[in-house]
């Protein structure tokens, strides 16, 4: 192995879950659209490197279908790092890199070149470099991207009126993370005047969300539950030991349940000591699991729901989810349909 300055690169996940959003996206509908996120590190090996710049490439097979070149400057933006050095043993970060391209050709792999340059003085050994000049460094990485066809009939877990305040399309701010919260959405209930919560919001009682009871999206097993975390007043910064340690508390009392095809729903941030049901039963879709509550890490009273490959956030790889059984915009979908940000949705119990 050579002893002389390069580069190596990560990709976080390993291989990539894309969405692909057609005439399933119930609108707005700009036409067929594919989506991938994921953060790339950068490390510096045998010597100090700047880095330069950064070249993306998606392809559906051999087919180029978007490039995009990174400069420096778009580089120190993107991570607001005003100097791009990576010391020898060091890495660099590069977070939440989203790629949202046309959907007619299936994408199937991302690639990343990264370049860079060392310190002249680390690399005499380097033969053919021009008098200070440093000679530059690249490393290529190829990352596979999959699309999962859902199997379960996931059916809106809530009843009344609720807003997708974070859904399944580009603007979801949970894409910056890139592991299991990329697809997930937040929901919270609306009121008689259009309002997620009455007066000036500051108590739990105040948000229409707070205490809505939760219902099994499609029976299963439960696999994961968290119960004992305590509801924070709306904007209340927690207090990280509460969390001991397991990121998983992040998103509160929970509820995971398996439904035995490889897809774990997951519901979070409910409220403390409301949960219905046990780890390892069995539960049928329309199960009442618990209320919403507020906590974990979260501004006010909602609920987070994601589905996964397992049961556990932050470990476990989320993937894109359609719900059925919903209306939104006058229309009923009793079929598999995405729930955009921002979409306003009426359901009944399930």
């Amino acid at each position: 192995m050579t002893k002389e300055p390069h580069i190596t690169l990560e990709c976080r996940p390993p291989s990539l879950i894309g969405a692909h959003y057609g005439d399933d996206l119930p609108f707005p509908n700009i036409g067929p659209i594919q989506e991938v996120v994921f953060d790339l590190g950068i490390t510096a090996v045998h010597g100090t490197v700047e880095l330069v710049g950064v070249v993306i490439k998606a392809y559906s097979g051999h087919q180029l279908l978007m490039e995009q070149r990174w400069s420096a400057r778009i580089i120190r933006q993107k991570t607001t790092l005003n100097d791009l050095t990576i010391a020898a043993g060091t890495g660099l970060a590069i977070r939440s890199i989203h790629l949202l391209i046309h959907g007619f050709e299936p994408l199937t792999q991302v690639e990343v070149t990264a370049i860079g340059k060392s310190d002249i003085d680390e690399v005499q050994s380097v033969t053919d470099v021009e008098e200070n000049q440093p000679p530059s460094l690249q490393a290529i990485m190829r990352v596979p991207v999959r699309f999962i066809e859902q199997q379960t009939d996931v059916r809106f877990p809530l009843r009344g009126s609720w807003w997708a305040i974070q859904g399944a399309d580009w603007s979801d701010q949970h894409k910056v993370e890139v592991f299991s919260q990329a697809y997930a959405i937040d929901f919270v209930k609306l009121g008689p005047e259009s309002r997620f919560f009455r007066g000036d919001g500051m108590a739990l009682d105040e948000h229409y969300s707070w205490n809505e009871p939760v219902y099994a999206t499609a029976g299963g097993k439960v696999a994961y539950v968290c119960y004992d975390m305590p509801d924070l007043d709306p904007g209340q910064i927690p207090d990280p030991r509460m969390f001991q340690n397991d990121p998983r508390r992040l998103l509160g009392n929970c509820v995971a349940i398996s439904h035995g095809n490889g897809e774990f729903s997951f519901f979070g941030h409910l409220k403390q000591a409301s949960l219905e049901v046990n780890s390892e039963q069995l539960i049928r879709r329309g199960t009442l699991l618990g209320y919403i509550g507020n906590s974990g890490h979260t501004p006010g009273p909602q609920l987070h729901f994601q589905l996964m490959e397992g049961p556990n956030p932050f470990t476990d790889q989320g993937l894109p989810v359609k719900f059925t059984h919903f209306e939104a915009g006058g229309q009923f979908f009793d079929s598999p349909t995405y729930i955009p940000t921002r979409m306003i949705v009426n359901s009944e119990p399930i």
